[in-house]
């Protein structure tokens, strides 16, 4: 038991970490040098930020909500609203217990700076989530009901305001031993969203906007191993989280408006997995089809093998076989091509 309640409270903290997407100055095209059009390639890359932008940002939020959710609820060390809050996030919790449900947590960030490689990342502003449990019996089994109201994410010259709301319902929570050798801990979550984001540009006088109507299901693995083991010894153990071995898969698909007024879909055709390599979360491979109007796209997701820790996204126009790579960013400038 001492055991199973110790992978416990490791649980959620370590398995839905941040999604962190870097970049770095590649530019390259393919196809005997006969690339995408500059429009096209805008296009894709502005809908490439998109998704990189939301995931990373709702990755955060729900890794947050484990850790909280691993502290039986209770919010230590929360600041006062009364004092001068800058670079933080306020938790709150209605019912700060593990079996009062449904309960409501707000999370208020005040100018609140994140990280991602090389870049500086603020947010601001308030998101709501109800949190319901359906099986009282299996508490890590809970539906998480998120709301954006005007949320703000400032990343390079670009701030981007999330309004919608987001749902994930955990469908799966098990864990597997070895022994006392190692733990594999998987949890499966089903996703839907329906967002709206409006974009503003240092520089530019209108605001882009476009919406994301999200049916994923989520699959995490963390790995741990028990560093001090010894066979036949039931009380010096202490298992280690081995980040390296992690796993986050995602299918599904997105469907929504892009900033031009143009309808897409995107479907994930080969399962989108999410690997760490020295610290730094990659894409380390899937394949997304990409429909907007009358075109149509294969974008290919995986390790740089120049550099490592980043990912390599190569588009390719399913009408032409024409294409372009470059390195996956999280804040990339949202730029026009009308």
């Amino acid at each position: 038991m001492e055991i199973r309640k110790l992978i416990f409270r490791l649980f959620f903290f370590f398995i839905a970490g941040s999604l962190s997407l870097y970049s770095c100055k590649k530019e390259s095209s393919g196809s005997g040098g006969n690339p995408l059009t500059g429009k096209q390639t805008i296009q894709v890359q502005n809908t490439d930020a998109q998704d990189a932008i939301a995931d990373k940002t709702e990755e955060d939020i729900d890794s947050k909500l484990d850790e909280l959710q691993n502290n039986n609820y209770a919010v230590a060390g929360m600041k006062s609203y009364l004092s001068n809050l800058t670079d933080t996030v306020v938790i709150t919790v209605d019912h700060p217990d593990t079996t009062t449900f449904p309960k409501v947590v707000t999370l208020t960030y005040y100018s609140y700076k994140d990280s991602s490689a090389n870049e500086t990342i603020i947010k601001n502003g308030k998101i709501t989530v109800t949190i319901t449990s359906a099986n009282p019996t299996h508490r890590r089994l809970v539906s998480r009901s998120f709301v954006f109201s005007n949320f703000a994410v400032t990343t390079d010259s670009t701030t981007i305001k999330f309004n919608g709301t987001r749902v994930v319902s955990r469908q799966k929570a098990s864990v597997r031993y070895t022994g006392l050798q190692s733990v594999r801990i998987s949890v499966t979550d089903n996703i839907t969203a329906a967002m709206s984001f409006a974009i503003a540009t240092t520089g530019e006088t209108d605001t882009l906007r476009f919406t994301r109507n999200v049916s994923k299901v989520r699959t995490a693995v963390s790995h741990f191993r028990n560093i001090i083991y010894l066979p036949g010894d039931l009380i010096h153990f202490f298992f280690r989280h081995i980040a390296s071995s992690d796993t986050i898969t995602y299918n599904g698909t997105v469907t929504g408006i892009n900033e031009e007024g143009n309808t897409y879909t995107k479907t994930i055709t080969s399962p989108i997995t999410v690997t760490e390599y020295r610290g730094s979360f990659v894409i380390s491979s899937g394949t997304i089809t990409y429909v907007v109007g009358t075109d149509s796209y294969e974008i290919t997701f995986k390790v740089d093998p120049a550099h490592k820790h980043f990912t390599l996204v190569t588009i390719t126009n399913n009408l032409t076989g024409k294409t372009k790579s470059f390195d996956r960013r999280f804040g990339r400038i949202f730029r026009r091509w009308w």
